[in-house]
């Protein structure tokens, strides 16, 4: 089965559109951030890259806030949370770097605009 017709985790229509809305604003900006860094901008070249991989990390932690909404509706306990983000840590272990990775870059965007680089 190929990778755009594999069945999702409880993917549905409305978590679908959001993947592909994610993955599109993820590559527009990493798209800014090539042309901000072959122009010299480092900073904006540097939080460009970090939304980026913002955007990404959070694409792929969908279910976990379908739980989140879904236990506040319930009132689920907290434990079950805390094993559902076990879980989604253990399926998609690249997410946790990549969200440290995107802040990381951000903080040094903001860093280097203080200090008065472009």
């Amino acid at each position: 089965m190929d990778r755009m017709n594999r069945p999702s985790e409880g993917g549905t229509d409305s978590e679908r559109l959001w993947a592909r809305t994610l993955f599109t604003l993820s590559a527009l900006m990493a798209a800014f951030a090539l042309v901000d860094l072959d122009a010299g901008r480092w900073a904006g070249a540097a939080g460009n890259a970090g939304v980026c991989c913002l955007m990404l990390s959070l694409m792929s932690q969908f279910p976990l806030v379908r739980a989140i909404v879904g236990a506040a509706a319930k009132r689920a306990s907290p434990a079950d949370l805390q094993r559902e983000a076990e879980r989604l840590r253990s399926a998609r272990p690249w997410t946790e770097p990549l969200a440290k990775a995107g802040w990381t870059l951000l903080l040094g965007s903001l860093v280097l605009r203080a200090l008065g680089v472009d």
